[in-house]
């Protein structure tokens, strides 16, 4: 059985070839992918290397660098900084239909989801026993369709209605997909999920592979998304995950250092070796270094810092953002002085830094919410779990007292718990909450920054190339 990596939907419908028109050198790399272009798949080696095409195809733009440009930029914790005019579009809400990143992101994710689709349709014929001891056949279906299932997720969540594909398509019609409904990509991710659930293994080698875990990660998060939430279902995942093996790290900080990747909080997470090991990955997250001569993107903003602050949480702040003086830098900045400049610290190990696709601190809080939701006297019981992730960083307990009032106590955790990981815009809005808290930020000087977020810019427009391509996009 032969296959050609580049057969799904190349000639039009769907924007799959790899697109990065940043002119900066970190964001021209490509992400390795083990499965060359043409490769015969017809034992136990050759499934192997077909779903070493699903994992290696997240090593990208989307995964690497956008996931903070869509979860933090767009939101309230950054600002794009840098000198790129699409990420000064996604931050300040203007955004047009040919924008790059929105088209990078976009080619990229179904990319990536033609990988899947290429592993859930050929390993099922592979006749090779070697496939079926110790159930791997199975395992490797579930994590396809795991890693199918977030995908769709991460698209879901900026686009809305999208089309779903799963398999080749055979002829040109086939490639001109119509978008399905919000409900029913959300019925096709639940879908993969459980199947997942049903086969991936309970604990891998390492925490880049999809397991039990990160299936039960993901339902709560996509049964907390729903526009209906599911917060029974919520509640019954999340504790899924947290009685499956996981505990928080004991070092907020620790989480952060090259030393302890993989570590005990971490269920799915990004995995580096700096372009030198058996993978030849590399994170191109820019590390915090002053004198590169060029300004980074994705400035911590001057809200963020200032919530920091007034909660009393300086291990958070110092472990997320460091202030150096860029004094001798030649680029200028709209929002804070040169001579204290913040720069992200989570990445500070360069190209070796793994980054967390999910972690416990997230889900905990998940069951937080879920129980606060579930009644109105739930806020007591999801008052231990929040103050469980204070205690970790010295912070003593909760004020809130009520249903309300726990909501923005929660919400307010997890920004300051999961800054820069890519969750921020996700959460606002999914509590509806994006307007209002967008439409009131200021820069460091108390001006409006006049964001004028409405309900339309929520979110991303389809991209013109894309439309373009498929003329039954719009259908």
């Amino acid at each position: 059985m032969r296959i050609k990596l580049y057969s799904f939907l190349v000639a039009g419908a769907l924007t799959l070839a790899l697109q990065t028109s940043c002119k900066k050198d970190f964001l021209d790399k490509k992400p390795i992918v083990d499965v060359s272009a043409e490769e015969a798949f017809v034992n136990l080696k050759g499934a192997e290397k077909l779903l070493s095409g699903a994992y290696g195809g997240m090593y990208n733009n989307t995964h690497i660098w956008d996931f903070m440009l869509n979860g933090d930029v767009i939101a309230d914790n950054s600002y794009a900084g840098g000198d790129n005019p699409s990420m000064f579009q996604m931050d300040e809400f203007r955004v047009t239909s040919t924008n790059e990143v929105l088209e990078r992101d976009w080619s990229e994710l179904y990319s990536q989801i033609k990988n899947t689709n290429e592993v859930l349709e050929i390993v099922p014929g592979i006749q090779d026993p070697e496939l079926d001891k110790g159930d791997r056949r199975n395992q490797i279906l579930g994590e396809a369709a795991g890693i199918r299932a977030y995908l769709y997720f991460y698209l879901v969540r900026l686009w809305g209605p999208v089309p779903i594909v799963l398999k080749t398509p055979a002829n040109q019609s086939e490639m001109q997909v119509s978008r399905s409904s919000v409900d029913a990509v959300y019925a096709q991710i639940i879908k993969d999920l459980e199947y997942a659930l049903a086969n991936t293994r309970t604990t891998a080698p390492n925490k880049g592979i999809f397991t039990k875990g990160v299936a039960n990660a993901l339902l709560a998060k996509v049964y907390a998304t729903k526009a209906n939430p599911d917060w029974a279902k919520v509640n019954q995942y999340a504790d899924a995950v947290i009685g499956g093996g996981y505990s928080l790290f004991g070092s907020f900080d620790g989480l952060f250092s090259g030393s302890n990747k993989n570590n005990s909080e971490s269920i799915w997470e990004m995995q580096f070796d700096g372009g030198n090991g058996a993978n030849k990955r590399s994170n191109w997250m820019p590390s915090v270094i002053v004198g590169s001569g060029w300004k980074k993107f994705c400035t911590p903003s001057n809200d963020l810092a200032a919530a920091f602050d007034a909660e009393g949480d300086q291990i958070r702040k110092n472990s997320s953002i460091k202030f150096l003086n860029a004094s001798s830098e030649g680029w200028s900045d709209t929002f804070w002085p040169k001579s204290q400049y913040p720069y992200i610290n989570k990445y500070r190990q360069g190209d070796l830094t793994n980054i967390y696709m999910l972690r416990l601190a997230d889900v905990i809080l998940l069951k937080a919410e879920a129980l606060n939701e579930l009644s109105t006297g739930g806020w007591a019981q999801a008052k231990p779990l929040v103050e469980q992730v204070r205690n970790r960083v010295n912070l003593g307990s909760t004020p809130a007292a009520d249903q309300a009032s726990m909501r923005l106590a929660i919400e307010k955790e997890r920004r300051l718990e999961l800054a820069f990981e890519g969750h921020r815009w996700y959460d606002l809005v999914r509590t509806n909450r994006a307007i209002a808290v967008m439409n009131a930020q200021k820069d460091g000087n108390g001006a409006s920054l006049n964001y004028n977020l409405t309900a339309d810019k929520i979110l991303l427009p389809m991209s013109q190339r894309e439309k373009d391509r498929n003329p039954n996009i719009n259908k």
